[in-house]
């Protein structure tokens, strides 16, 4: 059930569960918590949307590309109202992004307690062929304070990231 509480017109509160997820109030805007706890390696959703050509992204944009996710070489995935589009970036992430069966799974690559919030980060779902760049906003004490394409990570956080298979192979396939 979806509840909608406008206390301010630009940032309504919403209280929404989804299974073991909850739509919440967060940091940065709305995000994707935790209604169990998950043990490093538990799948915690498979991300649904549409498949879209990279050429759409650049037709429209703004917030639309900012939601969408690295799916293959030339296609992204647009989770649109889906739970998935509300889990924030964190440069020390609990969650990870991987593909598998040509779906993508978000998955705990960390202890993951009830009631925390889920973040991934979102350079693990950026190719080197990309250019998308946000300025960092999530408070961890390892902040970048700009979340770019994968190759730009240091050598130890992508390492880290390949060893736990935190990183699709389509991003993986742009490594120079």
């Amino acid at each position: 059930m979806l509840v909608v509480k406008q206390r301010h017109p630009r940032r309504p509160s919403i209280d929404w569960q989804v299974g073991n997820l909850r739509i919440a109030p967060a940091r940065n805007g709305l995000g994707l918590f935790a209604a169990r706890a998950y043990r490093a390696g538990d799948d915690i959703l498979r991300l649904a949307g549409r498949i879209v050509h990279y050429e759409l992204l650049w037709e429209r944009g703004g917030t639309f590309a900012d939601n969408c996710i690295r799916f293959g070489p030339n296609t992204y995935l647009d989770p649109a109202d889906h739970p998935g589009r509300y889990i924030n970036h964190s440069c020390e992430p609990n969650a990870a992004i991987r593909k598998e069966r040509n779906q993508l799974f978000v998955f705990a690559i960390a202890r993951i307690r009830r009631g925390a919030e889920l973040t991934f980060d979102y350079s693990t779902t950026i190719g080197d062929d990309d250019i998308w760049t946000m300025r960092c906003n999530c408070g961890a004490p390892s902040c970048r304070s700009r979340v770019r394409r994968f190759g730009t990570l240091p050598r130890q956080v992508r390492e880290s990231y390949l060893a736990r298979g935190a990183v699709p192979g389509c991003i993986v396939a742009t490594l120079s």
